[in-house]
């Protein structure tokens, strides 16, 4: 079982559920939390910061945990869990408490993707976990980023999208490979057997995500389970996911020399496909308005339906990109809603694997073509669009680069 250090903050928990909730309260406190009981003051004065069901994960964790329920108990005291029971639902807690959408999985090595230590036993000593490399295996065919950390002397797993594997501190790997992916930090997730690499990635990295640690990764259903329900369950429903699994599993090309940026970004040959929004596109649309921050005007987090209204409305238009370059396809990966009334440009999303390639200006320029002016955007800053805002501005001062898009056919 996690539990938190002396140093991080107490929550404070309110319990519900149809059962002996103060034989459960115990262990919520044991594992570091303040627990709202008959003691406590009342619940307007204790302000929980969360309010958490103990029973809604009774159906998966007894179908995980052997001896989940105790029926001796439950006639005896009103609690039907094992004591193995409500810890799980403890553990189910440390994991529901992070819940949030993430891109990257950065995994260790040693005692994590097998049993022994690589610069001590000797490859030849190793025992794979299999089936959790299978797992993680299945989350990158999905579209999340594997990444390596391990302190090793450099080897290299082909089905990482990036290893860093030397004896540098690990949060320091990591920010690197987010470079590389062109992500943020906070799309990250750390998977270390280690708890002081946890604690140093923690210290150091605070919003990246730290997962707790099972106790035995020979039987990863469980673990698997919670790291793509609490951290990737949107991953792996449209074709941009797949899309990205697939570049992410392509071989890199072998980097080349070049004068100038511009040189670079023209030799990529860029593409983009336009379009107005269709009703294939709405799951895509959602699924970015909910996860992009760093590009991103406005942050409205629309659903599939508030994108359906949108599209059907005479006086909004809602433009689409798809773009690629020489090495393939990314997909949808922009999009911008005219409010035409207002002559205003209310939503402007790019995703962040499409940054840093001037599509961002072909769009624009595109859409002020299409609707005969150039509107002004709407925009609301956050502690992380500041690209947009970067971007922005440069329009006002009439500083923007040029494009290195091109367009290529299809229906606009």
């Amino acid at each position: 079982m996690e539990r938190m250090t002396q140093d991080s903050p107490r929550l404070r928990i309110a319990l519900t559920g149809n059962v002996a909730l103060e034989l459960i309260a115990p262990y919520f406190r044991e594992a570091g939390y303040d627990v709202h009981g008959p003691d406590s003051p009342p619940l307007d004065e204790f302000r929980p910061d969360f309010v958490y069901d103990v029973t809604a994960h009774d159906a998966v964790l007894a179908d995980e945990v052997p001896g989940f329920f105790d029926p001796r108990l439950a006639k005896l005291s009103g609690c039907p869990y094992s004591l193995d029971g409500i810890r799980a639902i403890v553990d189910e807690f440390a994991w529901e408490r992070l819940r949030a959408p993430k891109k990257i999985l950065a995994v260790d090595a040693d005692n994590t993707l097998w049993r022994g230590i690589l610069s001590e036993d000797g490859r030849d000593a190793l025992t794979p976990y299999v089936d959790f490399q299978q797992g993680l295996r299945e989350l990158r065919d999905d579209g999340v980023a594997l990444v390596l950390l391990s302190k090793n002397d450099p080897f290299e797993l082909d089905w990482f999208t990036v290893c860093r594997v030397n004896w540098a501190p690990k949060a320091g790997n990591l920010l690197d490979a987010c470079r590389e992916l062109n992500l943020s930090p906070d799309a990250a997730v750390f998977v270390d057997d280690n708890p002081y690499e946890r604690a140093q990635m923690a210290a150091h990295l605070p919003e990246v995500a730290v997962a707790p640690f099972p106790d035995d990764l020979a039987r990863p259903r469980q673990f698997l389970r919670r790291l793509r329900e609490y951290f990737f369950s949107g991953m792996g429903t449209t074709d941009e996911d797949r899309l990205r699994a697939a570049d992410y599993a392509r071989p890199r090309p072998p980097l080349r020399q070049f004068a100038t940026t511009d040189d670079y970004l023209d030799d990529l040959a860029l593409w983009v496909r336009p379009a107005l929004a269709s009703e294939a596109d709405l799951d895509r649309l959602a699924q970015m308005a909910g996860k992009t921050n760093q590009f991103n005007a406005t942050t409205i987090r629309r659903t599939r339906e508030d994108f359906a209204a949108l599209v059907a409305r005479p006086d909004r238009r809602v433009f689409v990109f798809r773009a690629g370059d020489r090495f393939g396809e990314q997909g949808l990966v922009c999009y911008v809603v005219a409010d035409l009334a207002t002559r205003r440009l209310t939503d402007f999303v790019m995703s962040c694997r499409a940054m840093g390639r001037t599509l961002e200006h072909f769009a624009y320029a595109y859409v002020s073509e299409r609707l005969g002016y150039a509107p002004e955007i709407d925009f609301a800053p956050t502690a992380k669009n500041a690209p947009f805002a970067e971007f922005r501005s440069a329009l006002a001062a009439g500083t923007a680069g040029r494009t290195h898009f091109r367009e290529a056919p299809g229906q606009t």
